[in-house]
């Protein structure tokens, strides 16, 4: 049976060589190490878990638009994160929830560590490449939030954060000037009334009166 060493060294050698000529920055420490990019408008992330128990988990990208998460960051949360590591933890607001054939999947072998990390390479390069750059166009990410309305879904299906992928939705919202901007504040303001979540209530009506001065950057 592989050991953690060995499992992290055939990997890391394999994403360096993919990542590094990208300008991504690996932070291989901890529980849970990451590669991560940015530029001057986002951030791209996604991380890894090698367990003791022998299994492995991938997590798909994450990317933080940091036209959205500023605003975030500006109106607050009731949710302390100042102990965090800001290099390593940020907020992020989209995240790849297709299906995903390694949720701590147990590696014991060469042969299952050598597909698995093939199967990894794969999705960064192809459907993982596809998802950076359709979800880093703000237009894209609102079109989905679209989609998933009118099919009675829900946005933290593409969006990230708890209560305040609610407040994210909206920000995209204002800043794609969507003609239904109004109708998704009546959406939100109706799961105020009726969900127990008014420990973010003050910072939501401080977002209603952010997005009064926030000017749209796209017309969709």
């Amino acid at each position: 049976m592989l050991t953690k060493k060995e499992k992290k060294a055939y990997v890391f050698k394999h994403l360096d060589a993919l990542l590094k000529p990208l300008g991504y920055k690996a932070l291989k420490t901890g529980e849970d190490p990451r590669y991560i990019l940015e530029n001057e408008y986002n951030k791209y992330r996604f991380y890894l878990n090698f367990s003791n128990m022998g299994d492995l988990y991938f997590s798909k990208y994450d990317i933080a638009i940091k036209e959205v998460e500023d605003i975030i960051e500006e109106i607050g949360s009731p949710i302390n994160t100042s102990h965090l590591d800001s290099n390593r933890y940020f907020s992020d607001t989209v995240t790849d929830t297709s299906e995903n054939p390694y949720l701590y999947e147990v590696i014991e072998t060469q042969e299952q560590l050598e597909l698995f990390t093939n199967w990894m390479l794969s999705y960064l390069q192809n459907e993982g490449k596809h998802f950076i750059e359709t979800y880093s166009y703000l237009p894209n990410i609102l079109k989905r939030m679209d989609e998933l309305m009118e099919t009675k879904g829900y946005w933290s299906d593409i969006l990230t954060g708890g209560v305040p992928h609610l407040f994210k939705g909206l920000i995209i919202s204002k800043l794609c000037n969507d003609p239904n901007f109004n109708n998704k504040v009546s959406f939100v303001d109706n799961l105020f009334a009726t969900e127990n979540i008014s420990e973010f209530l003050p910072y939501y009506e401080k977002l209603k009166e952010r997005l009064k001065s926030v000017e749209p950057k796209y017309t969709i």
